[in-house]
């Protein structure tokens, strides 16, 4: 039996994916130490909707330094990518993605494909992966 809060979550990722829901496309791939990631056979590729968001971000390095006229430590500008797929999405896929699959975004222009660099899943059954930007081949 599911409770008033299962219910309510529910209906809050229904309601988010279709005001900000993209369709994607998982690529499984194997990763091996000294070889370039390649298909994984084993798991398919699968089409799935979910929210992905990026924006800027800021990150310290660790320690501080000071000389000069350069006191303090030291930011850097980064980018921050995440892709969130709903419980009900997560427990209809063939197999759960892993660090090193990859993700396509194939309603933006140039089809941008991102690495998985970390999966985060919470207790409610969603998932959460935090993105890296593939290399574009020339």
């Amino acid at each position: 039996m599911t409770s008033p809060f299962d219910a309510l979550d529910a209906s809050l990722s229904a309601a988010t994916v279709q005001a900000f829901g993209e369709r994607v496309v998982l690529r499984p791939r194997v990763s091996s130490q000294y070889a370039e990631r390649a298909a994984d056979e084993d798991r398919h590729l699968q089409a799935v909707t979910g929210v992905f968001s990026a924006g800027p971000a800021e990150s310290s390095l660790k320690g501080s330094a000071s000389s000069g006229d350069f006191a303090g430590t030291t930011r850097l500008a980064t980018m921050t990518a995440a892709f969130w797929i709903a419980a009900d999405t997560a427990a209809s896929l063939s197999a759960r993605p892993v660090k090193g699959d990859t993700i396509t975004l194939i309603g933006r222009d140039g089809c941008p494909v991102y690495t998985i660099a970390r999966v985060e899943p919470s207790d409610r059954g969603d998932l959460n992966f935090i993105l890296v930007r593939e290399d574009q081949p020339s």
